[in-house]
């Protein structure tokens, strides 16, 4: 009686883990959209190459998004690796 409870709470623990970390999947795929949102409409409106203070900013925009990106990018493969760590020692 005792192991069945047991396993039933160990996998309805697993359940919500899992859940938790595909939250948190979907929550930095949104945050992923507004960087390529805000760097889609950076891209509309670069400057001019004779506008070098605002090509400079331009340029510092972009490297800034493309970092964060990256940055979720990782924050990603890290929930999944969670995922499969959690699912393995199962």
């Amino acid at each position: 009686m005792k192991d069945k409870l047991l396993e039933q709470l160990l996998e309805l623990n697993v359940k919500n883990s899992i859940n938790d970390s595909n939250t948190n999947i979907r929550l930095l795929d949104n945050r992923i959209k507004f960087y390529q949102t805000l760097l889609d409409n950076l891209e509309k409106n670069k400057p001019l190459f004779f506008q070098k203070k605002k090509l400079i900013e331009y340029e510092n925009k972009m490297k800034e998004y493309n970092i964060k990106i990256n940055e979720l990018y990782i924050e990603i493969e890290k929930e999944v690796c969670l995922i499969e760590k959690i699912i393995s020692d199962v």
